[in-house]
């Protein structure tokens, strides 16, 4: 389903005793329009599907009741593993299944599509005091104490991981209270070099460096951060 859908008329599926049916077993289609709240049927389209049809049958079937229907493109009708309500869907059609049908169920039917066309919420941008930034060719600065202050959903692990995932360097500078107790075992693992500067703050200041030699983009595309798994040790 694309492009605007205008939820004040919906089609449904009835058989012969003006019960819900699915397409193989309906003989008209309901419009029903929807006033200060209500819902009244406004028209009938006569419908018949042979029980052997084909697929580009099925296809020209769709093509005409979508004819008849008009600016309608929600279709409500019982649950068939049939190729009709697939075809449909790739006309533009929204298809909405029940269990049996009551005139009420439609505004029930609105307000779950509603919700579904709603943009989801954007996600704010992250303080830029959270990722490092450059501060000459190849080297990089993180300042974890102001991170913390301004981005309540700061990590080391994800500021620094991501990072490495994605960013050449030849030095990560990192200021912090303490090391967080994972860096010198990925250290390690990885073959960077880590360096460790008391400060007269009291802080200290990592560096996290390429070995000689090495490409500065050696690490890059290399899954390092796995947003599900612990962050402790910041």
């Amino acid at each position: 389903m694309t492009g605007l859908l205008d939820t004040t008329q919906m089609a449904v599926l009835h058989d012969a005793a003006g019960e819900l049916a699915a397409p193989p077993t309906a003989a008209e289609v309901r419009v029903y329009m929807r006033g200060k709240g209500e819902w009244a049927e406004a028209a009938r389209h006569a419908l018949t599907l042979p029980g052997d049809a084909g697929l580009e049958e099925l296809r020209s079937q769709a093509r005409l009741l979508a004819t008849r229907l008009g600016s309608c493109r929600i279709v409500v009708g019982a649950e068939d593993p049939g190729s009709l309500y697939g075809i449909l869907d790739q006309q533009g059609f929204a298809v909405c299944l029940l269990d049996r049908f009551d005139p009420r169920a439609l505004e029930g039917i609105r307000h779950g599509l509603l919700a579904n066309l709603r943009p989801a919420p954007a996600t704010p941008p992250r303080p830029a005091a959270s990722r490092p930034h450059a501060m000459a060719p190849g080297r990089f600065f993180l300042d974890m104490a102001a991170a913390k202050e301004t981005d309540p959903l700061f990590t080391a692990r994800e500021a620094i991981l991501v990072f490495i995932e994605r960013t050449p360097f030849t030095h990560l500078q990192i200021k912090c209270e303490h090391a967080p107790r994972w860096l010198e075992s990925f250290a390690l693992v990885t073959g960077l070099v880590l360096e460790t500067e008391a400060l007269e703050s009291g802080l200290k200041l990592l560096t996290l460096r390429q070995p000689a030699g090495r490409d500065e983009a050696a690490l890059v595309g290399q899954k390092w951060y796995d947003a599900g798994g612990c962050s402790c040790g910041g």
